[in-house]
């Protein structure tokens, strides 16, 4: 029975990974392949979850901490990596006379810019490496989460999906913006800035002041904004995280 109690929190560590798994192959069917990204999310509820109940139940082990950070490389490193690798392969397609690129045609520079979607995942095993290694004090990371990192991307990627306008896909479909948001992802993740966590410290709104402000922020901006509310609420959550440094006890 004792060990019981880590069974559940483990269970949606799986979920996590099996969830970006499928986020995966999804990607690489290349049907309905912007679900792919509403998968990616999934995985990160699953992701809170595990941590959840770990601290509900008191069944955090070194065990399910590995687990854990196996899991995310796939959900939040490498599932997100694809979905670069082809958001950037649409933006070549855009960019190519008549949209007739193909793989197996590209020249050197736009294979070394396909390929450096997967810096990504590299920048994201880098971060759950350093977190692993790390004792947690407080309510603060060194570094953008990687959950966080592959959000965004995966915010984007719904919106690109999901919405008519041209000017809208237009702007998502440059190869300057793709590039962009990428290379400062790697920045924030490997940085040592601080960020806020999500986690709960109890119940108390006066310790957890500031995840219900991001939580009623994020709820209020996607009710307001649908899908681009998503994007809209991480970018608060970082702008939050950096203003609230200097109120906010210190962690790793």
């Amino acid at each position: 029975m004792k060990n019981l109690k880590f069974v559940v929190p483990n269970t949606f560590t799986l979920l996590n990974l099996l969830t970006g798994c499928i986020a995966i192959i999804i990607v690489f069917k290349g049907k309905n392949e912007y679900n792919a990204a509403w998968l990616i999310m999934l995985a990160a509820l699953f992701d809170f979850l595990d941590g959840l109940f770990a601290r509900t139940f008191h069944a955090r082990s070194e065990f399910g901490k590995q687990l854990d950070s196996l899991a995310d490389i796939v959900s939040f490193g490498v599932a997100p990596s694809i979905i670069l690798f082809h958001w950037i392969y649409l933006v070549l397609i855009e960019r190519s006379p008549d949209s007739t690129f193909e793989l197996i045609s590209a020249n050197f520079i736009q294979s070394l810019i396909l390929f450096c979607s997967l810096l990504f995942a590299v920048a994201a095993a880098l971060r759950l490496a350093r977190f692993n290694i790390t004792q947690a004090e407080g309510n603060l990371f060194y570094g953008l989460p990687t959950p966080a990192s592959a959000l965004i991307i995966a915010a984007f990627w719904l919106i690109l999906g999901s919405t008519e306008n041209k000017q809208v896909k237009d702007l998502i479909l440059n190869l300057y913006l793709v590039l962009g948001v990428l290379i400062v992802l790697i920045f924030l993740m490997l940085s040592k800035i601080k960020m806020l966590s999500i986690k709960f410290q109890g119940l108390s709104f006066i310790k957890n002041i500031l995840q219900y402000i991001v939580i009623i922020a994020s709820l209020l901006l996607i009710i307001q904004f649908k899908v681009p509310g998503i994007l809209f609420a991480l970018i608060f959550y970082i702008l939050l995280s950096l203003v609230s440094i200097p109120f906010t006890k210190a962690n790793t």
